[in-house]
């Protein structure tokens, strides 16, 4: 069992999924307040980072036993079913890790006195990440996994980071910022419509019903440009802090067309590499806007 291994398990290219709406969420703030804690920002870092890997190494193993990550499977081998890891310690793993971040949460709800609106909250996304894809009704398996990733890595992480800035600063949380965290959400799900489109073959022989299974590839494309559209068009039209992300706008048109045409490994690494950096690209852009608009 090698490092490399658990670096792997931790699918490091989706991580960004983490990062874009702490940095969203702070630099929001940063506009009211003038100032940014840089240690909420990194305790809401390390929450929202062990709240994803956490999830990360819990579907690793509930897909190896539900038979989704089988020998067919086109995209990167997965730690448990490649035996690289062994069952009982990935799922063991995810827990400690899941636990690291509740703790954390139990941290800013200290920081913050946040409440049992943030208990609730803190709850619900280690419940969720196990939920994700275990259980007798598992969110990945039902069709609900965009729904779940547009709620916790856009409107609930985006929000909360905003909230946990403010209260450090000692104003109140009256104005979130519920357009871009509906952008980030979108952004971010865009790496689940990728590799669910990869996977569409492997999923259904699995009974894994992600939507794209259910509705096509063409579907796929669809959600996928649909979300391009509203996060770097019409939101960036409506929202200055997001104004600069229009200039993102062909970039993520042409990930779309190169969705379309995918069909090889080569080809979804491609687009799923592109897609990662179009995320960090969309921080980029939010931290220029609130800067100089």
């Amino acid at each position: 069992m090698s490092l490399k291994a658990w670096l792997g398990a931790t699918r490091p290219r989706t991580l960004v999924a983490s990062l874009l709406p702490v940095v969203v969420g702070t630099m929001y703030a940063w506009r009211q307040t003038g100032e940014v804690s840089w240690a909420a920002f990194s305790l809401c870092l390390l929450f929202a980072g062990c709240m994803q890997v956490g999830a990360n190494f819990a579907n690793d193993y509930y897909d190896f036993r539900k038979g989704a990550d089988g020998a067919n499977r086109i995209g990167p081998a997965r730690a448990v079913a490649s035996g690289v890891i062994k069952p009982r310690t990935m799922k063991i793993c995810a827990l400690i890790v899941l636990s690291m971040g509740f703790l954390i949460g139990l941290i800013l709800l200290r920081l913050t006195g946040g409440g049992w609106p943030m208990l609730a909250i803190g709850v619900a996304s280690v419940c969720s990440a196990l939920a994700y894809t275990s259980g007798p009704w598992p969110l990945a398996y039902v069709g609900l996994g965009d729904l779940f990733v547009l709620l916790f890595f856009g409107l609930i992480a985006v929000t909360v980071t905003h909230f946990v800035q403010l209260s450090v600063a000692g104003l109140s949380w009256d104005q979130a910022p519920w357009v871009p965290a509906i952008a980030v959400g979108l952004v971010i799900n865009n790496l689940l419509v990728v590799n669910n489109h990869r996977d569409m073959d492997t999923d259904a022989e699995a009974a894994k019903r992600t939507l794209i299974v259910r509705f096509g590839r063409g579907f796929g494309v669809c959600l996928y440009f649909m979300a391009i559209l509203f996060a770097m068009l019409i939101f960036p039209l409506q929202e200055d802090g997001l104004f600069a992300a229009l200039f993102l706008l062909p970039i993520g048109l042409f990930f779309t067309h190169r969705l379309k045409r995918a069909r090889s490994p080569r080809d979804y690494s491609i687009v799923f590499a592109g897609t990662a950096a179009l995320a960090l690209l969309y921080g980029v852009a939010a931290t220029v806007s609130l800067f100089w608009l």
